[in-house]
């Protein structure tokens, strides 16, 4: 949840709700023209590289699935109720 603005530049409360993933696992294929010993040397270089990368020794990633802007008046209008998966409005 944050705070941002609205196209009428009023203050609202922005919620994302994403759903947390494994990445896939990456399979590395070199040409099959290339001798075998250099292909896989290849594939060795290139997967060292991947992992001192920023953000390549995370096995896991956000996937975005739902974002909510409401604004003061309309948070208050409702009771928001988030727990185990649900998302729930009730009116006051």
């Amino acid at each position: 949840m944050r705070s941002v603005k609205d196209p009428e530049n009023r203050e609202c409360f922005q919620i994302d709700f994403v759903e947390v993933r494994q990445k896939p696992p990456m399979v590395m294929m070199s040409n099959p023209e290339v001798p075998e010993e250099i292909g896989h040397m290849v594939v060795q270089i290139t997967k060292g590289f991947q992992n001192i990368m920023p953000g390549a020794s995370s096995t896991d990633y956000e996937q975005q699935k739902l974002t909510l802007i409401l604004t003061s008046e309309e948070l208050e209008s409702f009771k928001l109720n988030i727990s185990d998966g649900s998302l729930r409005f009730t009116e006051q």
